[in-house]
């Protein structure tokens, strides 16, 4: 197994032992974009090649811990990360889920180690003549297209392209398109496409919320959440993330 292990630069130690200086999310980044590149490999072809997941763990002092589990929990933070990672790499097809654990330890630094665990889950149907449907989550996989029947087609002149989750195949208040779920570093975030207002997240304390009603039209989902998509009355299919099994 592959591992990296840092320290962190000397004004970043500091930071994480209680000092005067702040640890900036610039830094984190950095040391985790450097973390993950340590690891990579290379296959035929020149291909660059990455662990399907790794772990990465941040130790630090008390005073630092909710402000770097803030960080690594915002979407943008996995985004920034994969950007800054594609600029860095040549030939990589894809690039490893991560997950972050961040307690309290010294010396203060980061280890990343490959972990095949980093998202792992079963997408599963609730309710409509789908319900009970089982779809894992791949790690290979980027994006899964989810809508009504066999063809994801937002316009009558797409190209035609499967939905990898039939939520249904008779419901007509469910869209052909309705979402597309995609892979973003350790989450999983869920964009509503045609089914619009009508697709609420359901947290797993009952929180309510519309992907189609943020800035990025996108939400992370976590294991216990639930995709809802309904036709304005009461009519509901369900998708649930469930953990992964074994």
């Amino acid at each position: 197994m592959s591992v990296f292990k840092s320290g962190f630069f000397d004004t970043i130690r500091r930071s994480f032992a209680g000092g005067d200086d702040e640890l900036g999310r610039e830094d984190l980044l950095r040391q985790v974009e450097e973390g993950i590149l340590a690891l990579k490999r290379h296959a035929a072809r020149g291909r660059e090649v990455f662990p399907a997941g790794v772990r990465v763990d941040i130790r630090a002092a008390e005073g630092s811990i909710v402000t770097l589990r803030g960080f690594v929990a915002d979407p943008s933070f996995e985004r920034d990360l994969e950007a800054r990672l594609q600029n860095r790499l040549v030939a990589s097809e894809t690039l490893p889920a991560r997950r972050y654990k961040v307690e309290r330890g010294e010396p203060a630094g980061i280890t990343i180690q490959e972990d095949e665990q980093a998202l792992g889950g079963i997408l599963v149907v609730e309710g409509g003549d789908n319900d009970g449907a089982r779809f894992p989550v791949d790690l290979a996989r980027k994006e899964w297209r989810m809508g009504r029947g066999r063809w994801h087609q937002e316009h009558p002149d797409d190209q035609r392209l499967p939905n990898d989750i039939v939520l249904t195949d008779s419901l007509a208040w469910i869209s052909r398109a309705a979402a597309i779920l995609r892979r973003s570093g350790a989450l999983l975030e869920v964009e509503a496409r045609q089914q619009g207002e009508f697709l609420i997240v359901v947290r797993r304390d009952g929180t309510q919320l519309r992907p189609a009603m943020t800035a990025s039209g996108r939400l992370p989902l976590r294991v216990g959440d639930r995709v809802e998509l309904h036709d304005g009355h009461d009519g509901r299919v369900v998708l649930r993330l469930d953990a992964a099994e074994g």
